[in-house]
């Protein structure tokens, strides 16, 4: 194997040290890329005075036409520039739009984004089904006027935050008087009895709050409205813990109604009623309880957590009002602002005085912790109900949208 050649010396345009072999003379890289630039030069252009210029002088080049007559009369040749190899070849390229080689899938094939992948415009219907939800408002509204409070029973409440967390004891106990039953199947009748009884627990629970109780009848019907969906998930989500930590669910039985519960292995979904489209094209809308992970982990904490009856009806109430509050604003968001203010004293007082926990940060930012991946829940869900509105998905609408908004 012969010995590397090493190509030194001096170059043969400029007289500097060269940096090898360019375009078939020894030269430097200044003067290899001066000629790649110059030999495209029209040639009225190649005429000099003095016809015999210093190339390089005083570290300069004093003349670009005598330096490219300089690089000709030695030897160098423009026929041995290469294309598409060097920075300075690409660069006649750079900038043009190039054809992008997309990887196949159903989304750009359809064009389509995933969520909506199975949107078929043919199933979407221009004539809904109205379902007609006064009556439960109108039931509301009477039970928020007649509402029997718990002042008939001989207890002397400490403040309010007590009187609520009896008030949702003795609703529960009631409807542990009857049997659990397991759902098999939820469709509309199951999911209207099952709102039904939601909405209308929380108006009993709330008509016992005595400063709820001094705003104005409408007011309070609006908080309810907007409040309902959010304190369902968490009542039902602690009934649940409670139940599965004493082992009468097992982990995958959730509690749904009141006196409802559903093994989420061993259930059919029936969504005939809502919209025309199957399960399998909604997955992005109808995601269920075992496989939400704001519920999931909701449902963990409070396990872990397992919380007091007053904990939890704190947790409730924050939870609501404040949601109530984002999205009624104005009045109704001083209101809840205030409810909570009020409620939150009374956790305090019942920590230092009550529990003898006058350090209680670490338990109440576990609380905050579970509220939050519920409206985290609820964010979500208002997104995929703006898409499923923009899309056209469901084919019935309810005569009051603000109380089925959220669900």
């Amino acid at each position: 194997m012969p010995p590397p050649l090493f190509l030194s010396g001096p170059c043969e345009i400029c007289g500097q040290k060269t940096s090898g072999r360019h375009f078939g003379v020894m030269s430097c890289r200044s003067c290899a890329a001066f000629f790649r630039r110059a030999a495209t030069w029209k040639t009225e252009r190649a005429d000099c005075k003095k016809e015999n210029c210093q190339i390089f002088e005083r570290g300069k080049f004093s003349c670009k036409v005598c330096r490219l007559k300089r690089c000709l009369e030695v030897g160098m040749d423009a026929s041995k520039f290469q294309s598409n190899r060097d920075l300075i070849s690409s660069s006649h390229s750079f900038g043009k739009p190039k054809s992008l080689n997309l990887p196949q899938s159903l989304s750009t094939f359809l064009g389509r984004p995933a969520f909506i992948l199975c949107c078929e415009p043919d199933k979407t219907s221009g004539r809904k089904t109205l379902i007609d939800v006064s009556y439960l408002v109108k039931e509301g509204r009477d039970l928020l006027r007649t509402e029997p409070h718990l002042s008939h029973i001989p207890y002397k409440f400490n403040d309010s935050l007590e009187k609520i967390s009896l008030k949702l004891e003795s609703l529960r106990t009631t409807e542990l008087n009857n049997k659990i039953r397991m759902l098999k199947k939820l469709g509309k009748e199951e999911t209207m009895y099952t709102w039904e009884q939601d909405f209308l627990r929380v108006i009993k629970w709330f008509a016992n709050l005595d400063e709820f109780n001094d705003l104005d009848e409408d007011l309070m019907l609006n908080i309810v409205k907007a409040a309902w969906i959010p304190w369902t998930i968490l009542e039902k989500l602690y009934e649940t813990s409670d139940y599965q930590r004493k082992n009468i669910f097992s982990k995958t039985v959730l509690m749904c109604g009141n006196d409802t519960c559903m093994d989420m292995n061993n259930y059919e979904l029936d969504l005939s009623w809502l919209t025309d489209y199957s399960l399998d094209q909604l997955t992005y809308f109808f995601t269920p309880p075992e496989a939400n992970k704001n519920y999931l982990k909701g449902l963990e904490a409070l396990i872990e957590l397992n919380p007091s009856s007053i904990e939890v009806n704190y947790m409730l109430l924050q939870l609501s009002l404040q949601h109530a509050g984002k999205i009624l604003l104005g009045s109704a968001q001083e209101a809840t602002d205030k409810l909570q203010h009020v409620l939150a004293d009374n956790l305090h007082k019942y920590y230092v005085e009550t529990a003898k926990i006058p350090n209680y940060s670490i338990r109440l930012s576990k609380m905050m912790k579970i509220n939050r991946e519920i409206e985290r829940e609820m964010r979500d869900r208002a997104e995929r109900n703006r898409i499923a509105r923009i899309f056209d998905i469901l084919k019935v609408e309810f005569s009051d949208l603000d109380l089925i908004d959220a669900t």
